[in-house]
C-alpha cells in the first residue's frame, strides 16, 4: 500500500491511512485523519511519509485536530534536552505539563518562545506513547512495544504519559524567538 500526503484528497486515500495506523474507521478520525493529513501536504510538503504516520500514531484522533494561527506576541513551550535544537517541530501552549505530552520527561527541561511571526500550526492532543527517540537516562525503565518497530526503527523505550494538546510549528525558526531556556 503506497501512502501520500495528497491522500486527503480522497475517502479512499483517508482509508490507507486509517488501515496504517490501525486507527477506527469513524468520521472523527477520518476528520482529523484528513485535517492532519492536508496540513503535511501544505505546510510540510516534503515530510517523509514514515514521520507523517509516527505522528498521526502519536495524535489521540478521538479528539480535535485543527490547523490554527498563532499571532506575534503569543508564547509557546517546548521540552528539549540540553544537547538538541531549541528550534523542531513540536511545541504546547505556555503552562502545558510535560508528563502530558507524549515524551519522555527525563532530561528535558523547558524552552519559552515568542511568536514573532504569525505562524500555522497544527493543534491535536498527544496519546500513550512509546517514546523511542528522547535518550534514556541510566537505569530508567523500559517498556517493551513490537507495534513501535513499525514507526521509530526500534521495539523499546520509555511509556510516555499523554493527553496535553500539542502544536506542530513548521519552520519554528522563521516564526519563533527563544525567550528562556
Amino acid at each position: 500500500m503506497s501512502l501520500a500526503l495528497k491522500d486527503h484528497l480522497s475517502d479512499a486515500g483517508i482509508a490507507k491511512w486509517i488501515a496504517e495506523i490501525d486507527c477506527t474507521d469513524a468520521l472523527i478520525p477520518r476528520r482529523n485523519i484528513k485535517m492532519a493529513l492536508e496540513f503535511f501536504d501544505t505546510q510540510m510538503p516534503g515530510l517523509p511519509i514514515a514521520d507523517a504516520v509516527s505522528f498521526l500514531a502519536a495524535m489521540d484522533l478521538s479528539k480535535p485536530v485543527n490547523r490554527v494561527y498563532l499571532a506575534p506576541g503569543e508564547r509557546v513551550i517546548g521540552f528539549r534536552t540540553p544537547n538538541e535544537s531549541p528550534f523542531k517541530l513540536f511545541f504546547a501552549r505556555r503552562g502545558a505539563s510535560p508528563h502530558r505530552s507524549g515524551i519522555n520527561t527525563a532530561g528535558r527541561g523547558p524552552v519559552h518562545f515568542t511568536v514573532r511571526a504569525t505562524v500555522q500550526a497544527l493543534e491535536s492532543f498527544t496519546t500513550g506513547t512509546i517514546d523511542t527517540w528522547t535518550p534514556r537516562q541510566p537505569g530508567q525503565v523500559i517498556s517493551v512495544s513490537p507495534r513501535a518497530q513499525k514507526w521509530f526503527g526500534k521495539e523499546f523505550g520509555v511509556m510516555a504519559m499523554a493527553g496535553g494538546a500539542q502544536l506542530i510549528i513548521p519552520q519554528s525558526l522563521s516564526h519563533l524567538l527563544v525567550e528562556e531556556r
